[in-house]
């Protein structure tokens, strides 16, 4: 089966048991091996957007309905970005600056 981006872009991600991860945003290519080795997979709501990067061979299946990862996916991921520290605020996000300004 081939797909193209426009395909792949928005398709929701699910683990094997069913669980809803979020979907499909981007992926980091290999071009020397002609390979994708990481789906970007995004997650929550607009206000609060989390990326994750699942690895090739985290990905059970992909179909025109979904993509399904193992289960351990998403703990392995969330585990890896919980030690990462969150960087300080420094500027107003543009959101942030039309609420302010709106008012």
């Amino acid at each position: 089966m081939r797909m193209t981006w426009d395909q792949l872009k928005h398709l929701p991600v699910v683990t094997r048991s069913g669980d809803a991860v979020g979907y499909v945003a981007g992926f980091v290519f290999d071009p020397e091996g002609h390979t994708i080795i990481q789906y970007e997979v995004r997650r929550g709501t607009p206000l609060a957007r989390r990326s994750l990067l699942v690895g090739s061979q985290q990905v059970v299946s992909i179909s025109a309905e979904r993509m399904t990862v193992d289960d351990n996916t998403v703990s392995s991921v969330s585990e890896k970005t919980q030690r990462v520290p969150s960087p300080e605020p420094t500027a107003p996000t543009l959101a942030a600056t039309r609420k302010i300004t709106a008012r």
